[in-house]
C-alpha cells in the first residue's frame, strides 16, 4: 500500500534538561528522548554519547533512511543495512568536521553499485537536510560494498 505524501514540518524542537555533570536529557518534539554526556575525562560520566558522535548518527540515519525508501520504490531487494561513519575534527576549537566517511554495507541479491550511487546521490543532493548542512563545512565521502546473500554475512 502506498502511503500519501505527509509534508515534513518546517519546525522541528527539543527541550533539553541538564542532569548532573555535563549529562543533559533531550526531549524531542516527536516525544523521543536522548541522554547526552561527555567522557569523563571532560567532566562527565559517560552515561550516553557526545553531541558530535549524534551529528555522525542523524547523518547515518538520514541517508539510510533515503536509502531504504529509494531503493524500495525501485523495487530492490534489501535484505540488510550497515552504515558505518567516520569524522575527522579540526584541531582547533570548536573542532567541527573537516571530513565524514560514510561507508554502506549492503546485503541484497539485485542491488547494483549504479543502484547506491544513484540513491545516495539523491540523498546527499536532494533529501538529507544533515547531509546539506555538514557539507558546507566538511568534506563528505562516500564508499559502499554489496554482498549477495550468505556470502560474508555480518
Amino acid at each position: 500500500m502506498i502511503r500519501p505524501y505527509i509534508k515534513i514540518p518546517k519546525n522541528v524542537d527539543a527541550e533539553l534538561q541538564w542532569t548532573k555533570g555535563l549529562k543533559f536529557i533531550s526531549h524531542t518534539g516527536s516525544n523521543h528522548r536522548i541522554e547526552l554526556d561527555a567522557s569523563s575525562e571532560h567532566g562527565g560520566n559517560d552515561e550516553g554519547p557526545r553531541p558530535m558522535e549524534t551529528m555522525l548518527s542523524a547523518l547515518g540515519g538520514c541517508t539510510g533512511m533515503d536509502l531504504v525508501t529509494i531503493l524500495k520504490k525501485k523495487k530492490r531487494n534489501l535484505q540488510n543495512l550497515k552504515i558505518n561513519l567516520y569524522g575527522e575534527r579540526t584541531s582547533t576549537h570548536p573542532h567541527v568536521f573537516k571530513k565524514i566517511t560514510m561507508e554502506y554495507l549492503l546485503w541484497s541479491p539485485d542491488i547494483t553499485d549504479d543502484d547506491v550511487q544513484w540513491a545516495l546521490n539523491l540523498s546527499l543532493e536532494k533529501y538529507c537536510s544533515i547531509a546539506a548542512m555538514l557539507k558546507k563545512s566538511c568534506k563528505l565521502n562516500i564508499k559502499w560494498r554489496i554482498y549477495r546473500e550468505g556470502k560474508d554475512r555480518k
